[in-house]
């Protein structure tokens, strides 16, 4: 466990932190100790406890810091509605999709960037050290670099390379601004981790505020409707295209508190604690699907993943899901999560879904083999190749250090192997052009 887990699972234990403490001089870590109280202290404000050794240690804690909830509004919003307006005028009056064909080339080349560079300015605007400015700066370079080389290898194609490189680049883009943000942190696995939690949070917030959005804009449709005024459609193209570029910034922003590490976030706000219960609620569930899928269908009709396309589509869907219930079902404190119940399903889950993934790539592979290597199959073998290292590797380390706690053992994992994902999207934006 790092020195802030530490901490955390000694919040309400003055015993426990005592001698974490005296441990911690002991060993000569008093300043690393001091380090944590107080990124345990932005993290939990209002502990009576921890804000006593705040005082007795003397450790520095910033104003913002102790400011619970400051999101830094006015440049967020005002941030949102640039984005809003630039992605409305990108989009040129085409759905405002990231996909080559319907949309504008501009728009699905420039989209995820363009939210990217929104997310990057934001933080250094938050974060204002000057390191965290450089560190971001460069990222921003990056960011404009990627998009740059797909606009002119991709821009004007179409077809099932221009199609997952319309997918893949945000995703990319999105890891080149968690890259970032972990750099500024020494546990960089953990803080990777919590980057990994916060996202799923911010998709899942994005989605309520755009349904929300669609919501309004379909009742005034209906209201003018009623009263015999048809709105145009562009018109309308426009004010979605706006929402497109608007929300992503605004979800963001209302799930994960810039002034805090990822690490740190306060998990019993937002969508966090809601998911953490939810994925527990569903893990038996999820069991139960893999446990169906491994015992029975696969060995009843083992060649269909082999022979039809939508079998193994439905496997590798379902690899996706788990992976995410995985991420955010052992998030939240770790003394509430070392259940004997919660580890033997989370490491059951872990296996069935190792099982399935081995599975589903030898179809994709045997696919390839038979009917040749197309851009969907080279990117589908890449991901589970690359998943079913996450998986095997999570695995050794935790039989590795299986005599230390482990779910802070597993979400370091998970945080570390989030870079082969990032280095295999750099090869299929390599790679997809030789498809022609």
């Amino acid at each position: 466990m790092t020195m802030n887990d530490n901490i955390a699972a000694a919040i309400g234990d003055p015993a426990g932190l005592e001698r974490l403490y005296r441990n911690a001089q002991a060993e000569g870590n008093e300043a690393s100790f001091k380090e944590a109280l107080r990124e345990s202290v932005a993290a939990h404000p209002g502990d009576v406890l921890l804000l006593a050794w705040v005082h007795r240690l003397d450790v520095a804690v910033a104003e913002k810091e102790e400011a619970a909830g400051d999101r830094h509004w006015l440049p967020l919003i005002g941030g949102s509605v640039v984005l809003g307006v630039m992605s409305a005028l990108l989009a040129g009056g085409k759905p405002p999709v990231p996909a080559p064909g319907e949309a504008s080339t501009v728009f699905w080349v420039s989209w995820g960037p363009l939210m990217a560079l929104g997310l990057l300015a934001y933080l250094a605007w938050v974060q204002r050290a000057t390191e965290n400015v450089k560190r971001y700066a460069v990222a921003a370079v990056a960011v404009v670099a990627l998009a740059l080389y797909v606009g002119l290898v991709f821009g004007g194609r179409t077809g099932d390379a221009a199609d997952l490189v319309a997918v893949h680049l945000p995703l990319l883009c999105w890891a080149i601004v968690g890259t970032a943000l972990c750099l500024g942190y020494r546990d960089r696995a953990r803080q990777a981790y919590g980057f990994l939690v916060k996202s799923v949070e911010s998709v899942l917030t994005g989605g309520i505020f755009f349904g929300g959005g669609l919501l309004f804009v379909g009742l005034t449709v209906g209201i003018f409707k009623v009263l015999g005024i048809e709105l145009p459609e562009e018109e309308l193209l426009v004010v979605v295209a706006w929402g497109v570029g608007t929300i992503p910034l605004l979800a963001i922003g209302s799930a994960y508190d810039a002034t805090h590490a990822p690490a740190m976030q306060d998990e019993n706000a937002g969508l966090t604690r809601t998911l953490r219960i939810l994925t527990r609620l569903m893990l038996p569930l999820a069991l139960g699907v893999l446990v169906v899928y491994v015992v029975w269908f696969i060995p009843a009709y083992f060649w269909k993943a082999f022979e039809e396309r939508e079998v193994l589509l439905v496997y590798n869907a379902t690899i996706i899901a788990i992976l995410i219930l995985l991420t955010v079902v052992i998030s939240g404190p770790v003394d509430a999560g070392q259940g004997s119940f919660l580890r033997y399903a989370v490491l059951a889950l872990g296996a069935l879904t190792l099982i399935l993934n081995a599975y589903a790539l030898a179809a994709v592979v045997s696919r390839a083999l038979d009917a040749g290597l197309t851009p969907n199959r080279f990117t589908v073998i890449g991901w589970n190749v690359t998943t079913l290292a996450i998986l095997v590797s999570s695995g050794v380390r935790l039989w590795i250090h299986r005599r230390l706690s482990w779910m802070p053992v597993l979400r370091e994992s998970m945080g570390w192997l989030v870079a082969p994902a990032a280095i295999w999207m750099v090869v299929l934006l390599v790679v997809l052009p030789l498809f022609g």
